[in-house]
């Protein structure tokens, strides 16, 4: 591996390991939500408790569509870098590819919610 490939394999690292302390909280037990949202869920019944929860799921979605748009950056950028681990090109093209994906459909989910919440804040006026 020359210098050049060698820095761009340490940049790409150095990014994946950003990316991947940042979105943490989603890929460990971010399907649960916390404490405070549980009580938001449970006593929600205004107009208002209802849209701030649908801004909430907004405002994740959002977050999820941007660690998406990242992993599809990430994925080019070790398609072009041609990686090669051990035992042949490691696929981390395809396993950027497969994060994107479920960051995606995390984020239409999100967004489902935040309808949802929407729909009964209507309702609540």
């Amino acid at each position: 591996m020359n210098k050049k490939s060698s820095w761009l394999m340490g940049a790409i690292c150095g990014m994946a390991l950003t990316f991947g302390l940042s979105s943490g909280g989603y890929a460990v037990g971010a399907d649960q939500p916390s404490s405070s949202m549980q009580q938001q869920i449970i006593g929600a019944k205004s107009n208002g408790d209802h849209e701030a929860l649908a801004i909430q799921y907004e405002n994740e979605a959002k977050e999820l569509q941007a660690k998406a748009q990242a992993h599809k950056e990430m994925a080019k950028a070790y398609d072009k870098a041609g990686y090669f681990g051990p035992g042949g090109k490691f696929d981390t093209v395809r396993h950027c590819n497969n994060l994107a994906r479920k960051y995606e459909d995390a984020a239409k989910e999100n967004f489902a919610l935040a309808k949802m919440h929407r729909g009964l804040a209507e309702k609540a006026k």
